[in-house]
Order: C-alpha cells, then structure tokens, then sequence
C-alpha cells in the first residue's frame, strides 16, 4: 500500500538525462511501490482501510459492462514529453484492483471534504463550487465545501522563489505533514485542500500540480497553473475537475492507466492534461462503479445531468451515449440469462 506519493508535474530544471532518469526511478517506486525515503517515518495501513474484500457477484457483471464502453475511449499514444516517456508503468486492471486490497470509504469514514486556503477570485470560488458538485457525482460520495480560510504562517523554511520563473511557492509536504493533519475531520473518507498558490516538493523539482499521502487521508492541490479563469474559464473548470478526480482515484487506490486516454492516466504537463477526457477509461469505470457501489448506467446519466446544467452539449451527449451503450448491453445480458 502507497504512504504516499501521487505527483502530476513537468519537470524544467537543468538536469542532466542520466540523473533525471535516477530521479524519475526513484520517484516511481515511491509512487507504485510505498518506498518510505531516508528519514521518514515507516508505512503504515491506511487509517480507512476497511476489512479485506474479495470479488463479489458484482465483479464479472461489470467485467461485461465495461467493454460496452470501449468505443468512447482511444488507446494510450506517448508523445514527446508525456509521462509514460519518463517514467515505465504498467497499469493496473479491474482485476489487478480487485486483489490489490483498495483502500475504501467505510461507514465511519465516507464524505470528501474540500478545504479552500488562499485568496481567491469569484470566478476561482465558482470553480470550486462546481468541482464540490462533480466530485459527488464522479464518486457517488457526499462531498463537503468547507469555508474558504486565508493561508498564513507559513514557515519561511517551508517557501522559496521558483528557481526558474521567480514567485513564491510552498513546499508541498508541509500541507501534508503539519497542516492538513490537524484539520481533518474524524468521518473523512479524504480530505482535499486546494489553494492557488504554486507547489513544489522538493529541491530537485520545479513544481508540482498536487500530492497526497493515502495514510493520513490528505491532499494538496495548486490552482496556479491552470490559468486565468477570467478569460480561459472553459480550460481552467476542465483542469481543475481532471486533477481533482485524479488525485482523488489515487486516495482509493486507483494507479495510473496506460491502455487508454484516460481521465487516471498520468500528466507530465497541462497540454497533456488538456488531452485527457474527463472521466475515466472502462477498466476506471468498473473500479469506481464496485468500490463506490455505483451502477454505471446511473453514473452516466447523472453525469450527463451535470453536463446538461453546465450547458456543455458535447460532453452531455457523450455521457447519454454512455448511459444507452450499457444499458443495452445489460439487456442483452439478461435476456441470455
């Protein structure tokens, strides 16, 4: 199981190619593999870790429903840059998920909270509010919009000057570490902080757009990056909804995918975010729809409603096509039956 870490950045800094390759190997077994590094304290089991499950009834009806699905999704293209360039992942199946032991929400622990700290502009507080409503919807889970609260006192050893573009940025793991911990609710299934100030984590990396740590059930994520919402509204709404599902698949044990354009695939930088849908892949689909105990033809329709209210045509009828591709095939299925 991951203590942490769950990283979507582009690397800038002058680095050498065999050192970047060391510092990308070392950063991929932390990732995949939960290797603590020097001077951390040990991995331990997520604290809403539930009793072990093992496939149920579920599993081989959404093993049929996923491939109903296939059509909307194109296979994964590496381009000059992207993350599967740097770093060599080899995804992770519906089945693969079924047997890793994912962490889930449990009765005591099943509500997403959103902690806004920063200033923020009424276009930015809008966004937040929308990405609140999607996640819900996404996850099936209630989620919470904390009052937005100014972030201050933070330790001059915990900022620095970007050393390529010169603003302020705030060490990530600060979030992660000291921050959030003391503000985490006892029935949070997870716990997101967004700001928009820039992240980095540390010394080696010219930023990051967020990172999470599964054992504590925190999160950090950066609006700086994604423009301005004043006259790019459309790209930024985009952005912000795909890292925040993102990072939030990774808090339930959901890796990176690497067989289609997915909404889980990794990022090394915004176009490549740009690229991606905004859901997730069928091998995704069937994580969340069993982890989340969440039909997949009701979660294509509900999020086909939020589309119809966002007044975004095109992804609201790729959601109803969604919708009429697995119930037709979940006809069928039980017709053969």
């Amino acid at each position: 199981m991951r203590e942490k870490l769950s990283f979507r950045n582009k690397i800038r800094l002058p680095v050498s190619n065999g050192v970047m390759k060391k510092i990308y190997g070392f950063l991929f077994l932390l990732l995949l593999c939960g290797c603590a590094p020097p001077n951390t304290e040990k991995i331990e089991t997520p604290q809403n870790q539930p009793t072990p499950k093992v496939a149920d009834e579920r599993a081989p009806k959404l093993n049929i429903i996923k491939d109903s699905v296939v059509p909307f999704f194109k296979p994964m293209r590496v381009q000059d840059g992207d993350w599967l360039e740097s770093f060599s992942e080899n995804g992770q199946t519906f089945e693969e998920y079924l047997k890793s032991n994912p962490t889930l929400p449990t009765a005591e622990r099943q509500t997403i909270y959103i902690q806004p700290l920063g200033d923020f502009t009424e276009k930015q507080r809008e966004i937040l509010q929308i990405t609140a409503e999607y996640m819900k919807i996404f996850y099936n889970l209630p989620v919470r919009l904390e009052p937005e609260q100014k972030l201050e006192n933070v330790p001059k050893e915990m900022q620095r000057k970007n050393p390529s573009e010169g603003h302020r940025q705030i060490k990530s793991g600060w979030f992660l570490d000291d921050l959030l911990p003391k503000l985490l609710p006892q029935d949070a299934a997870a716990f997101i902080c967004f700001t928009n100030f820039d992240l980095f984590p540390d010394e080696n990396w010219n930023y990051v757009f967020g990172q999470a740590n599964l054992k504590s059930r925190v999160g950090v994520w950066s609006l700086w990056r994604f423009g301005n919402p004043e006259n790019e509204y459309k790209p930024f709404l985009s952005r912000t909804l795909k890292v925040a599902m993102h990072e939030t698949g990774h808090m339930f044990s959901i890796q990176h995918c690497t067989k289609y354009e997915c909404l889980m695939s990794g990022s090394n930088h915004l176009g490549e975010t740009d690229r991606r849908p905004l859901d997730v892949c069928p091998e995704c689909m069937a994580k969340i729809a069993w982890a989340m105990r969440y039909e997949p033809q009701e979660r294509y329709q509900n999020l086909a409603k939020f589309w119809e209210k966002q007044g975004w045509l095109t992804e609201q009828k790729v959601f109803e096509e969604k919708k009429r591709a697995v119930k037709k095939i979940s006809e069928i299925d039980l017709q053969s039956k």
